[in-house]
């Protein structure tokens, strides 16, 4: 069992109270609702440009919208640096870079800016922040001093008010604060049994099993699949550990077929399958199908919340996923909040 003397070893930077802390930041949105902007035009398109963690939010939107009322509204992805969507004049365009300088970001937005002029910006400063002030965009300012991955909240509420704004009209969103208030409060109790360092304990428990194992996570890409994705970039850059993520069914048509060799490495693998009640009554029966195939011979783990709405559902399983890749990381003794390989290649791109 790790213990307090491990965490204050390896992990130099203090993520464990930011991650402790992570509630709070739906409380801190909540209270900047009044400032949230949002595009007058109620177009139900968005097009949102962004990369590594402050994509993330945009995709978990996209999910989180698919399975609501509001799954009329489309959610474009775009991480590159052109614009791989078509935006005219009227597409609401989010241009997202927590540190405001994210090189991939800021090309796209100069390339969209010669389709159309509806911009808000999500950002803590840097370029991006500059460019939109002088340009008078509205801006959606984060705080600083967090890890992109570390400010999902701030990004993820902002944008979901951003667009409950744009499509219900800004004093019509009371539902949506009253759910966010709803999943403060459950965040905050799984906060205090995340954080003990006890057997009790379930997200240390599941990091205990991932360890010296490559995990593969594999989610329904109609809900869960943005989590899984996640959560493998959680493994990757909290724990530095080797970690992958496929969609259902897509998987099912190829890698499926895969768990045969290299055998040796096929020791190590650990399997993780999340599972939705959103689910497609197929895809489930895909999932109890490739847990009935391949855990013969591969470490299989199943999660699911059980929590009645997608969106509590959907931050209960990135919650805990968070504080597994946290433990994983003061297991592999290696302090989750560096990313010193990313920041080599950015040097290395800059030269």
């Amino acid at each position: 069992m790790i213990s307090l003397k491990d965490i204050e070893e390896v992990d130099k930077s203090q993520m464990f109270q930011v991650l402790k802390d992570f509630p709070s930041q739906i409380r801190f949105v909540l209270e900047k609702e009044s400032e949230i902007p949002f595009f007058l035009n109620r177009n139900t398109k968005f097009v949102i440009l962004g990369i590594g963690g402050s994509a993330i939010a945009a995709d978990l939107l996209q999910a989180t919208l698919r399975n609501s009322e509001l799954n009329f509204v489309e959610i474009l992805v775009n991480r590159n640096y052109l614009p791989l969507y078509k935006i005219d004049k009227d597409t609401n365009v989010v241009v997202s870079s927590y540190s405001g300088n994210t090189e991939e970001t800021l090309e796209a937005f100069k390339e969209a800016q010669k389709h159309t002029q509806n911009f808000i910006g999500i950002t803590s400063g840097g370029i991006l922040y500059e460019i939109l002030k002088s340009m008078n965009y509205p801006i959606i300012q984060l705080p600083i001093g967090y890890q992109p991955r570390a400010a999902l909240g701030f990004s993820f509420f902002s944008l979901l008010l951003l667009v409950g704004k744009t499509i219900y009209g800004k004093d019509q969103t009371t539902h949506l604060n009253e759910k966010l208030v709803s999943l403060e409060k459950i965040l905050k109790a799984k906060s205090q049994i995340y954080s003990e360092l006890r057997e009790t304990n379930p997200a240390l428990n599941l990091a205990y099993k991932i360890l010296n194992k490559i995990p593969i996570i594999y989610a329904c890409e109609e809900t869960m699949y943005p989590v899984a994705f996640r959560f493998k970039a959680q493994i990757q850059e909290n724990a530095k550990n080797l970690a992958f993520a496929s969609a259902i069914p897509e998987m099912n048509h190829n890698e499926i077929n895969s768990f045969a060799y290299p055998k040796d490495i096929l020791e190590r693998v650990k399997i993780i399958l999340i599972k939705d009640a959103n689910d497609h009554p197929k895809n489930i029966k895909r999932i109890e199908a490739m847990h009935s195939i391949l855990s013969n011979n591969i470490d299989i783990e199943i999660l699911e919340s059980k929590e009645t709405d997608f969106l509590f559902r959907m931050f209960d399983l990135i919650y805990f996923l968070d504080w597994v890749s946290y433990y994983l990381a003061i297991m592999n003794r290696i302090d989750p909040t560096p990313i010193p390989v990313i920041s080599k290649l950015k040097s290395l791109l800059q030269r």
